[in-house]
């Protein structure tokens, strides 16, 4: 995560921990659309890592048929 994007974590981090405190009290009223929207917002900041990606390779029965038409027409 880039120095940019650990500072706008900071500050989604710090918007979420004051609407969680001020929920439902004048005269700030954040509403739960907020917070959720700071938390979507949150997830995506951390998403940047890279991740391991795990790749299977399945023979499906039309592959193998194809492969076969192709050897038999090479004859």
């Amino acid at each position: 995560m880039t120095e940019q994007q650990q500072h706008r974590a900071r500050i989604v981090r710090k918007a979420i921990e004051s609407i969680e405190a001020k929920l439902g009290t004048p005269p700030m009223k954040p509403t739960l659309v907020d917070l959720v929207r700071l938390l979507q917002l949150e997830k995506e900041l951390g998403e940047d890592e890279p991740r391991e990606v795990r790749v299977r390779w399945v023979e499906t029965e039309r592959s193998e048929t194809l492969e076969t038409m192709e050897s038999s027409s090479k004859d």
